[in-house]
């Protein structure tokens, strides 16, 4: 029977970081880049180290959690070990929600690089795309995740060669000093604002524990990838905000459809048609890992009776095509229905909140007797837990303020 089967096992530390790597760099750094500077203005690269250092923690939690469970469902696993079922099922909905989610908000930025170049409706290419992006990952997870890992490098391609063009911006003392520098001016508010959105561009690591059952020595490898993917990431996103916020234009640079493609035209006069071609591809590589990843946290769940039993049908391709195209189909529905900004902010509050329970389920299982391997991690779930819950307050309270 399909759904007996078990997923295939073929997924080392070089092709699992590419594919962390993959699923983070993405629609922050291409999509969000000018609206997180519009907010913290020269202080950009200061909210992505925010971010970042929230990110980190979190990090290590997930790092200690994959090697006591490394199992495919992840997050969800983790909270119901430590607070029962419903938790589980909760935190597991949660996490599944904010990969939707994210991957709506990545296909309109897909949409707006596309739109640069050649002008279709949004709503078939958001159709057409996510049937070829379907298609791709209920073939094989070989074919998914190796495809995912080849735009991965076209995706760091165009990054470096983007920072490589703002190298002169870079050299600059004054903009570092902007950015980091205790006599620039400092709103605590607008960093704290920028560092949430710019959180975002972070989330992506934590899909990693959801390839578990697909991985080559899980227990080890999963924990080594999150703290390599985070590592990588961090490096590329402050490099990338700081010569945004120093390049000629910045001012305007929040309503930019193709933020780095014009970026790039303000750092060497020249079309950044190419790079928008390129961001395509790149962009599109956030779908596919983020569907890749929904759908094996929907078939863990299913696996451990959290959601309904078809949701753990594999088929011949040894895939859980029936969960693969459910998360396709939201995704659409999503990206046609909301604007990217709102769809970027529930991804960041809701990832928060599943960050601040993880946190937490790390500090109980930590004082049980049968995961005593966890109880040096303790002080890093607390650190983890006031940390992004604070920040998922913060939204939360500008989100009711707003209304």
């Amino acid at each position: 029977m399909a759904e007996h089967r078990a997923l295939k096992r073929v997924i080392g530390l070089p092709m699992l970081v590419l594919y962390g790597v993959g699923v983070t760099v993405g629609a922050g750094i291409f999509v969000l880049i000018g609206t997180i500077a519009d907010l913290a203005g020269p202080r950009a690269p200061l909210a992505f180290l925010v971010a970042a250092v929230v990110a980190t923690v979190t990090a290590f939690s997930y790092a200690a959690l994959a090697r006591g469970f490394p199992h495919a469902a992840g997050a969800s696993l983790y909270v119901k070990t430590a607070f029962g079922r419903p938790a589980g099922l909760a935190i597991g909905l949660g996490v599944a929600l904010t990969a939707i989610v994210s991957s709506a908000t990545i296909t309109l930025g897909f949409t707006g690089y596309l739109q640069q170049l050649v002008e279709l409706p949004r709503a078939a290419v958001v159709a057409v795309t996510l049937a070829a992006v379907g298609a791709l990952v209920a073939r094989g997870v070989t074919e998914s995740v190796g495809a995912a890992a080849l735009l991965t490098l076209v995706e760091i391609g165009v990054l470096a060669v983007l920072i490589a063009a703002g190298a002169p911006v870079l050299a600059a003392g004054d903009v570092w000093r902007a950015a980091f520098g205790a006599g620039a001016p400092l709103d605590a508010g607008a960093i704290v604002a920028a560092a949430v959105l710019a959180f975002f561009a972070f989330i992506g690591f934590e899909d990693i524990v959801n390839m578990a059952e697909e991985t080559v020595e899980p227990d080890r490898v999963v924990a080594q990838a999150i703290l390599w993917t985070l590592g990588i990431t961090t490096l590329f996103y402050v490099a990338v905000a700081l010569i945004a916020v120093g390049a000629p234009g910045a001012e305007g640079a929040a309503h930019d459809r193709a933020p780095l493609a014009d970026l790039w035209t303000r750092l060497t006069g020249t079309s950044g048609a190419w790079l928008s071609t390129l961001a395509l591809v790149s962009v599109l590589n956030g779908v596919i890992v983020q569907l890749v990843m929904a759908s094996r946290l929907l078939y863990g769940m299913a696996r451990e009776r959290m959601l309904p039993a078809a949701l753990a049908h594999v088929g011949e391709r040894r895939t859980p095509y029936v969960a693969v195209w459910l998360v396709a189909g939201l995704i659409v529905v999503l990206a046609l229905a909301f604007p990217i900004a709102t769809l970027a902010r529930i991804t960041t509050t809701i990832t928060l909140l599943v960050f601040a329970c993880v946190n937490v389920a790390l500090v109980v299982l930590g004082g049980r007797p049968d995961h005593a391997r966890l109880r040096p991690w303790r002080w890093v779930g607390v650190l983890g837990a006031v940390l992004t819950a604070g920040l998922a307050a913060h939204e939360i309270a500008a989100l009711f303020a707003a209304l």
